[in-house]
């Protein structure tokens, strides 16, 4: 079993509206403070699905992606500290996503093939 690379990220307003607009998919709590804070959240939160392409890059290098699912546990808001990581046993893969307190927001599974 070996640890994949660690990866940091943190999310902002850019990188929601160009998910936004890759996927044209407009909801304004990805983007907007206000409308966020409306929905009674803090502050716009980052896509569920831009989470799980980050699970997609710790992959990368590792093999021809075959199969990628991921359950996001919480809402997550622009501006947090992210780090991806997971382990990788034959061609199985067990991912995270923690925040900045270590909290565990997004969990998956892969299957890679060398």
């Amino acid at each position: 079993m070996d640890n994949l690379p660690e990866l940091r990220l943190r999310p902002g307003l850019l990188d929601t509206v160009r998910y936004a607009a890759a996927m044209w998919e407009f909801q304004l709590l990805h983007f907007d403070h206000e409308r966020a804070r409306a929905e009674g959240l803090d502050r716009a939160i980052v896509q569920g699905p831009l989470l799980g392409t980050y699970l997609a890059r710790l992959l990368d290098g590792a093999g021809r992606l075959e199969h990628l699912a991921w359950r996001n546990h919480a809402v997550v808001p622009v501006d947090t500290d992210l780090v991806c990581g997971g382990t990788l046993d034959g061609g199985e893969a067990r991912l995270w996503i923690r925040d900045g307190a270590g909290t565990t927001v997004v969990s998956g599974s892969a299957r890679v093939r060398p």
